[in-house]
């Protein structure tokens, strides 16, 4: 059957919180993924000033201060927008997991909006928080009432998000 879930090891954990190792590679792939887009941005950028003006290609420089605060601003919109929307940014997608509020519905604007600063603003080290965490829970997830579950199959994530 289509979407069924054949492997019974993740069947087992559609719904469950996300361990530290699952949440860490996707939040890698997240955080390759902005800078990514990042670079892809500068590239256009130096295109646009290119066909614009005489001046030869080059790729934008900006000082460190500026990058930061692009990689912030970035990395703040993508993750906001990815978690109050399906729930699961690009990296998160690519391990199966989902942030989904307390209650295992989708996360609110407001509340993935301040999860994407919290986790842009400490460069994800709030994860560590997890090893020590008997419930599976970040620092985000416990500040903005959040949860990263395991989700193949959408509409299952409310399902055993609380064990």
């Amino acid at each position: 059957m289509k979407g069924e879930i054949r492997n019974d090891r993740s069947r087992r954990a559609q719904g469950r919180r996300a361990g530290f190792l699952s949440q860490a590679v996707g939040g890698a792939l997240d955080a390759a993924m902005i800078v990514l887009v990042y670079a892809a941005l500068l590239l256009l950028y130096g295109v646009i000033v290119f066909l614009v003006t005489s001046d030869p290609y080059h790729l934008p420089r900006p000082d460190p201060g500026w990058n930061a605060l692009l990689i912030f601003v970035i990395g703040v919109f993508m993750l906001s927008s990815a978690w109050s929307g399906s729930g699961r940014a690009a990296g998160m997608a690519v391990v199966g997991l989902r942030v989904v509020g307390a209650d295992g519905r989708p996360l609110s604007p407001r509340r993935a909006f301040w999860r994407a600063v919290l986790g842009v603003a400490t460069l994800g080290l709030g994860l560590i928080v997890v090893l020590f965490s008997k419930r599976n829970m970040s620092l985000y997830d416990m500040v903005c009432g959040s949860s990263v579950v395991y989700a193949w199959r959408p509409g299952l994530a409310e399902t055993r998000q609380n064990q």
